[in-house]
């Protein structure tokens, strides 16, 4: 409840309770219970401000909590019944001095009308009041359980994301493997260097595992790993360049983010055109994002590399992490190739 008595919250009840107080004095005014209009406009508007202020006073005070509807009818009722005295007080003194009109509320005719003036703005607060916290009870329910669903799925997806990141793709590591056994006598260095990307790119896989904070420093660590594996493996068909500042290095990012980007260049982008082709990987920080594309030279658009899981699962993680915040574009990359972006707000981690 107290969420909602923020200075906007006030100034609406406190717009809401004049609106109100000029109506009822209209009503007053019109059917002739009561007449003129200054003296039911001031009174109504004593009684409206009156019990509103009691009642905002004692929510501050008490904060009664959400679903605990007994505390709030307390509430509400010390608020009419304490608001209707004052006001009835508050009325009278404020016509007698800048209106020069004298009510005596103790009088007959005035009394009566003063009754009725109580009972019809205790009922319309009471009713608004009322309302208004039962709605903001259900909304605040609401969006506690959306943000614990929210969190459940979270967890889960993480969950599910180290696991499949823990799992390597059975044909790239019997390739690999194969390629290292066929370098080792003809080219022994350059199957050492793949053996030594191939552990480098397994070790980082496999800890994925544990729930650990990545960087984006680390991220591109093992995707120049496997870049270097699948250049072994491609020749010249494969260059590629990473443009990585020093400065958002450490920054963390989510793993498993940018991997898919890079198999996606390389399955659907490259390894489909008998030229190949080159990948550029750049990050930079701009406004308080950090921005990372991933650029191939390829074959293009198909609906795989726009449509496959890998692409969905980038694009759902980033909305599930950062909302609204975090963005995800794949485009045409003029005059060849396919360009993905992300963006990532750098404190949202």
């Amino acid at each position: 409840m107290r969420k909602h008595l923020d200075a906007r919250h006030i100034l609406l009840d406190y717009l809401y309770t004049i609106i109100i107080s000029v109506l009822i004095a209209l009503f007053l005014t019109i059917v002739g219970i009561s007449k003129p209009f200054l003296p039911n406009l001031v009174m109504s508007l004593s009684f409206g401000v009156s019990i509103c202020t009691l009642i905002i006073l004692l929510f501050l005070l008490f904060n009664p909590g959400q679903g605990k509807a007994l505390p709030i009818v307390f509430i509400l009722a010390a608020g009419v019944i304490g608001g209707n005295i004052i006001g009835s007080q508050a009325g009278p003194f404020i016509l007698r001095h800048f209106f020069s009109i004298n009510i005596d509320v103790l009088q007959e005719g005035h009394h009566l009308k003063t009754v009725v003036m109580a009972l019809v703005f205790g009922g319309a607060a009471t009713y608004f009041f009322y309302s208004r916290a039962q709605l903001k009870s259900v909304s605040e329910a609401a969006e506690k359980e959306r943000f614990n669903r929210l969190t459940s799925e979270k967890a889960v997806l993480e969950g599910n994301l180290r696991l499949l990141q823990a799992q390597i793709e059975p044909h790239f590591l019997f390739n690999t493997l194969s390629n290292v056994l066929s370098l080792i006598d003809t080219e022994p260095v350059k199957g050492k260097s793949m053996l030594m990307d191939l552990i480098s790119y397994l070790r980082t896989s496999l800890s994925r595992t544990l729930p650990e904070t990545t960087t984006l420093g680390q991220e591109i660590a093992m995707i120049k790993a496997y870049l270097n594996i699948q250049q072994i493996r491609m020749g010249e068909r494969l260059s590629f360049t990473i443009d990585i500042p020093d400065t958002i290095r450490e920054h963390p990012f989510p793993p498993m983010l940018l991997q898919p980007l890079v198999e996606n260049a390389i399955k659907h982008g490259l390894e489909p055109s008998i030229d190949g082709g080159e990948i550029l990987i750049k990050a930079i920080e701009v406004n308080n994002l950090i921005r990372v594309a991933v650029l191939d030279t390829g074959s293009g658009f198909s609906s795989e590399n726009k449509t496959g899981v890998g692409i969905r699962n980038v694009r759902e993680r980033i909305k599930l992490l950062y909302g609204e915040k975090g963005r995800f574009i794949i485009e045409e990359n003029r005059p060849n190739g396919v360009r993905a972006i992300i963006e990532v707000p750098k404190h949202d981690l």
